[in-house]
């Protein structure tokens, strides 16, 4: 590392830490080192991606354009050098999660995009699937609900392809749940049904006990109230204390009376 980055990234991780470099504000600091900051990150070896990190993370709250809108358009060349790049891929989700944070909502996508390209060279499941559940967030701040649904869905496939029945559970599940908020009781019950049978040949978990919450909930929508009533009523003793209290709050409702969040 340059001793320009190595003095770049000591400032960065005093702003981390709230104690910007005196008599320096955090604002000024980004404005008196913004060029010199980007051209470092450029650079593109683990020591630069380690302060283009850091660097995303220090990003204040009521950061000016210029100043992030340097970090974001150094993604593009580095992206393209760096395709397998997992310090990169690190870096992208901190800024994707720093513009998300900021209302920046089209820009983090970018990222997220970006990193999700790279987490797939990769080939690492697990990394793949935060990604993907990162962009997700950013989907659903958007508003873009088949968004979120088909990073989902790609989780699913992931878990599937890794054999790895806990993982393919909790991602049978997410997708009910899913259907479920976007109106689609009958795709809910299927993939809630789906998580059921593989959750039950796996040891007892919190994930399994709110899937068959929402089970029961997405039949009693799909026009089943009964069915569904009587799939809470079974679930109840196996309940920890916030499920059981959404699980009574339904069964309290008068009937004809959808299950809706509370």
């Amino acid at each position: 590392m340059s001793e320009q980055a190595r003095r770049l990234l000591r400032g960065v991780l005093r702003l981390g830490h709230g104690v910007p470099e005196p008599p320096r504000t955090t604002a000024e600091w980004f404005t008196a080192h913004h060029a010199e900051l980007v051209a470092a990150v450029a650079v593109g070896d683990d020591d630069a991606l380690t302060l283009y990190a850091h660097a995303w993370a220090a990003l204040p709250a009521d950061a000016d354009e210029a100043w992030w809108r340097g970090l974001y358009d150094v993604a593009t060349p580095l992206s393209a050098a760096l395709p397998r790049s997992g310090p990169l891929a690190t870096a992208l989700r901190v800024g994707a999660e720093a513009l998300r944070a900021r209302g920046l909502l089209r820009h983090a996508v970018a990222l997220g995009v970006r990193e999700l390209a790279v987490r797939r060279l990769l080939d690492d499941p697990d990394a793949t699937a935060a990604a993907l559940d990162s962009l997700a967030a950013t989907y659903r701040a958007q508003g873009r609900p088949h968004r979120v649904i088909g990073c989902a869905d790609e989780v699913l496939e992931l878990r599937i392809r890794a054999g790895r029945p806990d993982g393919v559970a909790r991602a049978l599940a997410h997708l009910g749940t899913l259907m479920v908020e976007v109106g689609r009781p009958d795709t809910a019950v299927n993939y809630l049904t789906r998580a059921e049978k593989v959750f039950a040949d796996l040891p007892p978990t919190p994930d399994r006990s709110a899937a068959r919450v929402e089970l029961a909930r997405a039949v009693w929508l799909a026009g089943d109230e009964a069915a569904g009533r009587r799939r809470l009523r079974r679930a109840l003793p196996e309940l920890p204390d916030e499920q059981a209290r959404r699980a009574r709050s339904w069964l309290d409702l008068p009937p004809g009376t959808a299950p809706d969040e509370p």
